[in-house]
């Protein structure tokens, strides 16, 4: 019965282990566009992975967090296996603790790294409830550790920034009569500048332009 036990804790966090593994990489590697057409299409899993996207630092704390535990509890479990199966042998242990790293290198890093990243929307949508329970479950430990971090790194003033892929969605979304949100709307506003202000410049302009700055 104790060994069915421990095999179960290890299988459940290597499991976890995967889990955190992959959807980090699911996380970093999903587009945030697609993610936010989904969300305003009223996708529920779309709303969560936009969630989570819109804190990062929670986010990857919470799966940090996770896995770290989740290595805790396989790496106990599994020495705990290796009394209950092995005994005293020290070959024996040596050989138990290789094959234990290569399983969890494989099964709990390599496997769903890769599986993510080729993939990452995919997952991201089918890993966005079993996140939320996790995040719920690990709250409490991911608030104070961000608190006691905030004590110790300096805090800097939010800097929005936007590429021309991030523009170029916004103006197809109001194209095509998606309500697009005030911020995005004033960014357009800063970015752009309406015809009617422009002047029109000659090339001779530039050209004088061009030996004034020589």
């Amino acid at each position: 019965m104790t060994v069915f036990l421990l095999f179960l804790a290890a299988i459940a966090a290597l499991l976890l282990a995967a889990f955190c593994a992959g959807a980090e990489t699911g996380f970093l590697s999903v587009s945030r566009e697609r993610i936010l057409h989904l969300s305003r299409a009223g996708g529920r899993k779309a709303k969560l992975v936009h969630a989570a996207l819109s804190d990062m630092s929670r986010t990857l704390t919470t799966l940090l967090i996770g896995n770290n535990l989740a290595g805790v509890v396989f790496s106990s479990a599994s020495a705990a296996l290796a009394i209950e199966l092995i005994g005293g042998s020290r070959f024996g242990r040596a050989a138990w603790s290789f094959v234990s790293a290569l399983v969890v290198l494989y099964v709990s890093e390599f496997l769903p790294k890769m599986l993510c990243a080729a993939r990452p929307l995919h997952f991201c949508l089918g890993m966005a409830r079993q996140y939320r329970a996790l995040a719920a479950l690990l709250k409490p430990l991911v608030t104070l550790l961000l608190a006691v971090t905030n004590l110790f790194v300096p805090r800097k003033d939010p800097k929005y920034s936007v590429t021309a892929k991030d523009l170029m969605r916004i103006l197809r979304d109001r194209k095509d009569g998606v309500c697009i949100s005030d911020f995005e709307s004033a960014l357009i506003g800063r970015i752009l500048v309406c015809r009617a202000k422009g002047r029109f410049i000659t090339s001779e302009e530039l050209v004088d332009a061009v030996r004034d700055a020589d």
